[in-house]
């Protein structure tokens, strides 16, 4: 399962960039309905990429190479490891199950440590059970339902 893609839109009214997953809905600056004719700019592969394509949209012409030069630089700002979505992290839990189809929290957590995730085992899987994918069968183990 891929990650979308994001893009990187001009509005047509304030002329301002902003990033959206599509050529839809509102200008988060000046309110515009923003059509499928809108002009894309850029298609980022990450978050990361994505804020920087768009600061360097908005920034004038004669000042983008020295911005670019800047922002490149800024590895806390732009390199980070970008975890995976909760969906995505659930299903390569459910891909990691045992014969039982269930999964202990150390496997949990390996998981997402090896994805750079921000959360623990426990509120990942308490997510998957409100969901309605797994029940808990015991203290740090869940089995999936399907």
């Amino acid at each position: 399962m891929g990650e979308q893609k994001w893009l990187v839109i001009r509005c047509p009214g304030c002329k301002l960039c902003f990033g959206h997953r599509s050529v839809s809905g509102r200008c988060p600056h000046c309110g515009q309905r923003v059509q499928e004719d809108a002009e894309v700019c850029f298609i980022a592969s990450s978050s990361s990429e994505l804020r920087m394509e768009v600061a360097l949209a908005n920034t004038p012409e004669p000042l983008r190479d020295a911005l670019r030069e800047k922002l490149s630089g800024n590895e806390l700002l732009f390199d980070q490891p970008q975890a995976p979505s909760p969906h995505v992290l659930i299903d390569l839990v459910r891909r990691r199950c045992d014969e039982d189809n269930s999964v202990g929290r150390v496997t949990v957590n390996s998981i997402l440590a090896s994805k750079h995730a921000d959360m623990d085992a426990d509120g990942l899987m308490e997510r998957a059970e409100q969901e309605g994918l797994v029940l808990r069968i015991g203290d740090g183990r869940w089995q999936f339902l399907e």
